[in-house]
């Protein structure tokens, strides 16, 4: 058994799980028992081990491999963000009042320019074929190859998050109070929620399922808990929890961090799950830090099986069953982590470096989302 690094002030171990031939299992989901090693053969890529790809029935190694060190894939003086994996590329945005919406490949290359101009972009959502974001107060959708971008849905007072699915665009308008969606290729938006709940701030993250739409606002204003309404309309829901800036849901439920500021400067923090009404809430992980100075959750992500989030000026990244159990730190940064996304094998990361003049570098990173021996 490998020791691992103290994540944040509790001792974790994680044990090792070897990869072999994959016979009549299902491939629904990987194993980490039993998983087709690179060269074996495979009918789906999640039979793979960690990450591996199914390539004409055999498994081919992943992009990042579990050991190797981070890879930087761009870094610069721009502020990042948006950060998307999709496809072969990630993709961000340079956020500013003169930004603009970017790719380049996964395994590193030229930048390439999706969108030229986009203001004050803080968030990407894709579907199949194209991304969707806010540029100022328009609801705007682009080709993913830069080809053209075009306006779905003009003077929306914006959150800083939009969702998407595979006909609508969902936001909310602060000020208006309301809870709006257009459809992906343009038209008259809908409204569908409007009450004085809807406070005029920021709401940083917006998901949305197979029903419903989930958001968390942060700020002075913000009332605790998940918010939440049909996608066809209806009344507000509100489903007890905290004002969190990060959160995920799959099909059955929300995971949050929830962070409480004591008085004397530390924190009280949770990894918590729940299911998307709020019932039989469930810490999966406590530990304490160093209240505002300890900036934790500064990213979160999952796959079928886990949870990630990055610790940010703890600078390091975690992982944790979604059912919990034991935490494991999966590598450490020497710059506070700002953001981050996943896919098969890999981890994409923001991190953002102040200098003594008062500018900052702000670099994308990928590393792998798996240990050795996974």
């Amino acid at each position: 058994m490998n020791e691992r690094k103290v994540v944040a002030a509790l001792a974790m171990a994680f044990v090792g799980a070897g990869c072999g031939a994959r016979t009549d299992l299902p491939e629904s989901k990987r194993s980490e028992d039993v998983c087709a090693a690179v060269g074996e053969a495979c009918r789906t890529s999640a039979a793979c081990c960690a990450g591996g790809q199914c390539n004409a029935g055999v498994c081919v190694a992943p992009l990042c491999k579990p050991g190797e060190a981070p890879v930087v894939l761009v870094s610069g003086p721009e502020r990042l963000s948006g950060l998307l994996a999709d496809g072969d590329h990630v993709y961000f945005t340079h956020y500013g009042a003169t930004g603009a919406v970017l790719r380049l490949p996964k395994a590193g290359g030229a930048i390439e320019t999706v969108v030229p101009s986009s203001s004050w972009t803080e968030s990407l959502v894709a579907d199949a074929s194209a991304l969707y974001f806010m540029d100022g107060k328009q609801i705007m959708r682009a080709s993913k190859d830069g080809s053209g971008a075009s306006l779905l849905a003009a003077n929306q007072e914006g959150s800083m998050s939009i969702a998407a699915d595979a006909s609508f665009v969902y936001w909310i308008d602060p000020a208006d109070q309301a809870v709006r969606r257009v459809s992906t290729s343009g038209g008259t938006p809908d409204t569908l929620a409007k009450d004085e709940e809807l406070t005029p701030d920021m709401v940083p993250r917006m998901i949305a399922d197979d029903n419903k739409l989930y958001w968390s606002a942060s700020g002075l204003w913000s009332i605790p808990g998940f918010h939440a309404t049909p996608k066809e309309g209806g009344a507000l829901l509100l489903i007890e929890g905290a004002a969190t800036t990060h959160f995920v849901a799959d099909s059955m439920f929300l995971f949050w961090i929830d962070q409480e500021f004591l008085s004397d400067g530390t924190s009280s923090d949770r990894m918590v799950r729940a299911r998307k009404d709020g019932s039989e809430a469930k810490t999966l992980l406590e530990w304490s830090s160093d209240g505002f100075n300890n900036d934790l959750a500064s990213g979160m992500a999952q796959d079928g099986d886990y949870l990630y989030w990055a610790s940010g000026k703890a600078r390091s990244m975690n992982r944790i069953p979604k059912t919990g159990g034991e935490a494991v730190e999966l590598f450490t940064s020497p710059d506070a982590i700002n953001q981050l996304t996943i896919d098969a094998s890999c981890v994409y990361y923001v991190t953002v470096r102040p200098s003594s003049d008062g500018t900052t570098t702000s670099t994308l990173l990928r590393a792998p989302r798996f240990l050795p021996g996974e």
